[in-house]
């Protein structure tokens, strides 16, 4: 003699996987990838599903000072076949900190005094950036004064390269301006014939003229041989 009864055993997986591991927040220049391959990827198990998906969803945020970073939020999530899932979250910064490369700085000079000192005369620094495809060039001058003439000077000047982010890099160039040409003289007295009684002074028998480059009052003096009559 037998009886019988059925049992119903439903089998569920309503447990979501567990993410073994959750990529740590990091801190990447801006030239770096973004991709979980150098960022880091999220693992995941299952109590059923030997193989839960991992997959991410990326937030950007901006920076408000420099166009070259911006802040990733990440979400990590791992679904088992049944469309059990949970989450963790990871923190990408991308960053720029690495100054632009001078590539090109100008010559140490030396130019006459009357010669422009501009950078279309003298040379203009040139520079990349890892991340700014324009850095900023500019330049400082320190001048120091000859001791001894007063057209002649020593300019230091700094190159400085700036990009985006503020990150800069600097180079120096010596420009030595010189007073190496002499006078102009634009009037010589001509050869003369005076009577013994008059004077030999430039008064009576003319005065030299003459110009510079750099010096608007070049000092004009003389001095005289004198041969007697044989």
């Amino acid at each position: 003699n037998t009886a019988q009864c059925v049992q119903n055993i439903l089998v569920d997986d309503s447990t979501p996987p567990t993410i073994t591991l959750c990529p740590a927040n990091v801190t990447i220049e801006c030239t770096a990838s973004t991709d979980p391959a150098n960022t880091g990827s999220a693992t995941a198990t299952d109590n059923c599903d030997p193989a839960p998906m991992v997959t991410y969803n990326d937030v950007t945020t901006a920076s408000m000072t420099c166009p070259q970073e911006y802040t990733i939020n990440r979400t990590w999530t791992a679904t088992d076949a049944c469309g059990n899932s949970s989450t963790c979250g990871q923190v990408i910064t991308v960053d720029d900190s690495t100054p632009p490369v001078i590539t090109l700085c100008p010559a140490n000079i030396t130019i006459e005094c009357d010669e422009s000192t501009d950078p279309s005369n003298t040379g203009t620094a040139s520079a990349t950036d890892n991340c700014d495809n324009a850095p900023a060039v500019t330049f400082s001058d320190a001048t120091v004064a000859s001791m001894t003439c007063p057209q002649e000077y020593t300019i230091t000047r700094t190159w400085i390269a700036t990009d985006d982010c503020g990150n800069s890099s600097t180079c120096t160039q010596t420009i030595v301006v010189d007073d190496s040409t002499p006078p102009v003289i634009t009037l010589c007295p001509a050869n003369i014939t005076i009577e013994c009684d008059e004077s030999t002074d430039p008064a009576n028998t003319g005065n030299a003229t003459a110009s510079d480059n750099c010096d608007t009052s070049p000092s004009v003096t003389y001095n005289d041989v004198t041969t007697a009559s044989m």
